[in-house]
């Protein structure tokens, strides 16, 4: 799929993708966060604000919410309906974003999975249960699963953090595969208390326009 100007995206993602006044009502806030991050105090510093810039996107959602798990298996300041197998279904189910449908979707998960030590289990297609979605491959397939069957006409990028175990960026790559969802690799990203900075927000700007011609 062309990515044309005015294509209307959903964002799903952590903290990442946030910013304060940008992100659903009740979800957690990661940016602006100076005491981390100092040089990030703009929506328009943000990788994503750069992009819809950029490829003149149109933003239907962001729904991101900083420490977010893509399992059921949580940080203790959140529930499992913070998870991103929840939270996608506020948006990527079968009526969309209040009946609009994207034309693109940009995932960018794991990470937290992967910081508190999230057991990472093995790939499965079907017969999920509460017991398999704590594990983060199994709930990185359901969340596939159900993305690509709501939005089979939407173009499907899954952004892969640097530094996550081996363990889970491999199985995460593994499951995207199955799905025919293409995965950024992201690489050389400037950081700060774990965050992008500015430069970080830049070059993740950069390699995802880069990921979208190849779309």
């Amino acid at each position: 799929m062309s990515i044309t100007r005015n294509c209307s995206l959903v964002l799903l993602g952590d903290s990442y993708t946030t910013f304060a006044g940008h992100i659903p009502e009740g979800n957690s806030i990661f940016y602006p966060r100076l005491e981390a991050v100092p040089d990030v105090t703009d929506v328009e510093m943000t990788w994503w604000k750069q992009l819809i810039h950029m490829r003149g996107l149109h933003l239907l959602c962001n729904e991101s919410s900083s420490g977010t798990t893509i399992s059921t298996r949580v940080r203790e300041v959140h529930t499992p309906k913070d998870a991103f197998i929840s939270r996608m279904k506020r948006v990527l189910g079968p009526e969309g974003v209040m009946g609009e449908k994207p034309e693109l979707v940009l995932i960018m998960g794991g990470t937290n999975d992967s910081w508190i030590g999230n057991e990472a289990g093995e790939l499965q297609f079907e017969g999920w249960t509460d017991e398999t979605l704590l594990q983060v491959l199994p709930a990185a397939c359901y969340m596939l699963d159900y993305i690509t069957t709501h939005n089979p006409d939407a173009a499907i990028l899954f952004m892969l953090n640097t530094e996550l175990r081996k363990e889970i960026a491999d199985g995460l790559i593994a499951a995207c595969e199955h799905y025919g969802v293409p995965v950024l690799c992201l690489h050389d990203i400037s950081k700060q208390s774990g965050h992008p900075d500015v430069l970080g927000m830049k070059q993740i700007a950069r390699q995802v326009d880069q990921a979208l011609d190849a779309l």
